[in-house]
């Protein structure tokens, strides 16, 4: 089993290991746009050395599509980003569109902090009923510690069988959360699709 490691000594915040799991997965481009909960991951965006090239688009819908567009012509793992409530119903239909036609892609929206779930802050939204019937792989990264398998689970599943499209939710505290440096890795193959392509039915 390949793998591609990036393992700074340093404790990173949740953030900054989202940016080295999609560099670690060979993620060359990243479509979408801020908002409030999505600051931490921009930041960290702009301080680190990833060779990530981010395109700002006008809205979720634009990152949605363009991400759709790339995995198509390029054969790798398009990858979306977006801010949470309004944001992640406007991320939607592109993810299904890529889910449907069988295009690999992951895509992120970040969203309310998990403590405050419940207490009706701004922009909070269930994203993990929104995306679950209309996704190869959904998930919302509630511990820090399940951010790199979670990543890496979303990859698998968005290139492997039949291709199709992921979802992460990523929660602003968790974006801040510490997280140990040494589970930062990828198997590179999930980079691109088909990865694992499914056997014919007999």
């Amino acid at each position: 089993m390949s793998a591609q490691t990036s393992q700074p000594d340093a404790a990173l915040s949740g953030a900054e290991a989202m940016v080295r799991m999609l560099q670690a997965h060979q993620v060359e481009y990243l479509f979408g746009l801020c908002g409030d909960t999505t600051l931490p991951f921009y930041d960290a965006l702009s301080r680190l050395d990833h060779g990530i090239t981010h395109i700002l688009t006008r809205d979720e819908r634009a990152a949605a599509y363009m991400a759709d567009g790339y995995a198509r012509v390029s054969g790798r793992v398009g990858v979306c980003e977006g801010p949470s409530g309004g944001g992640a119903t406007y991320i939607l239909p592109g993810v299904v569109e890529a889910n449907e036609s069988s295009v690999a892609m992951v895509s992120i929206t970040s969203d309310v902090s998990v403590v405050s779930r419940g207490h009706y802050p701004l922009t909070e939204l269930s994203q993990e009923r929104l995306f679950a019937p209309l996704t190869q792989f959904n998930a919302v990264i509630d511990q820090a510690g399940r951010l790199t398998p979670l990543v890496r689970a979303a990859f698998r599943a968005a290139t492997t069988g039949r291709p199709g499209a992921a979802h992460l939710g990523f929660p602003i505290d968790i974006q801040r959360a510490q997280i140990a440096p040494g589970d930062i890795w990828a198997q590179p193959e999930f980079g691109r699709f088909p990865a694992w392509p499914a056997a014919p039915d007999p």
